[in-house]
């Protein structure tokens, strides 16, 4: 009998047909992982382009279009109910790492407190060298609950996370449609260690225009929204980050772009978010 592999990559895709079968191959590269591609009423539907070749990819595709929390949690109802171990969240643009699921599985098998594993990021741009720069983030469980009154501690696109942190914690909360991401590190944060592997396992894409003020500014508000709901008041750390959040959020944009720009020139890639 064949033994059903312990981890699931979700892919959540929406008209991704460009990038998605780079996004996949290193997800099949590794032989311990099962791909579950979730299609988000893409104009073109990916099940007309996505060849599953190996019998290791499962397309599920929405009739209407739900957003990345709900069509997330759609695989999300499958996967827990198949029995895989761990869930490795993977963007249909992005590209890991070929040994990024075995060295996260691993790191997971070794750190039984921790709840979810993200890894350094390469942000890029197609065709622009200059955009490149390595996203680092802190290894040690107590560093990352520190930034996490901050911004979210985990890239979530390099996530690994143990099927029980979600059946402890549930899954994604569609009430912080720009923020569902930090809402869910938050609660898994509450229950487990939250880490990250000090090793650049995955490029993430940049979008061409960058991210849009408004979308910039919703994003800001559910973070604050979140800060809010988990505040420990006696932590300064809880206090600093919702400070921070509203400083940014009326700071011109033009200021905070030039900020960030010179910040992450000084410190290797590092930047406010």
């Amino acid at each position: 009998m064949t033994r059903r592999p312990r981890v699931a990559a979700l892919v959540a895709a929406y008209n991704a047909e460009r990038t998605i079968r780079d996004a996949i191959a290193p997800l099949l590269a590794a032989t311990d992982c099962q791909v579950y591609v979730v299609d988000d009423c893409s104009r073109i539907p990916v099940s007309e382009y996505l060849q599953n070749t190996d019998g290791r990819i499962t397309v599920i595709r929405l009739e209407k279009n739900a957003g990345p929390a709900a069509a997330r949690n759609v695989a999300l109802a499958e996967i827990l109910a198949a029995g895989f171990d761990y869930v490795a969240i993977a963007d249909a643009d992005d590209i890991s790492a070929p040994d990024r699921i075995a060295k996260q599985v691993a790191f997971m098998e070794a750190n039984p407190m921790v709840g979810a594993c993200g890894t350094w990021v390469r942000n890029f741009q197609d065709g622009i060298p200059d955009a490149t720069y390595i996203k680092r983030r802190p290894g040690d469980p107590r560093a990352v609950r520190d930034l996490m009154f901050f911004n979210i501690g985990v890239s979530h696109a390099s996530a690994m996370i143990r099927c029980d942190a979600f059946r402890r914690v549930g899954l994604y909360s569609q009430d912080y449609p720009a923020a569902e991401d930090y809402d869910l590190l938050c609660r898994i944060g509450k229950a487990y260690d939250v880490a990250n592997i000090e090793e650049c396992l995955l490029d993430y894409r940049l979008s061409p225009g960058g991210q849009s003020m408004s979308r910039r500014r919703r994003q800001l508000y559910d973070r604050l929204r979140i800060q809010l709901k988990y505040f420990e008041a006696g932590a300064w750390r809880a206090w600093a980050g919702v400070a921070r959040t509203l400083a940014i959020l009326l700071m011109p944009a033009g200021l905070f772009d030039m900020l960030r720009s010179n910040l992450r020139a000084r410190s290797s890639g590092n930047s406010i978010d």
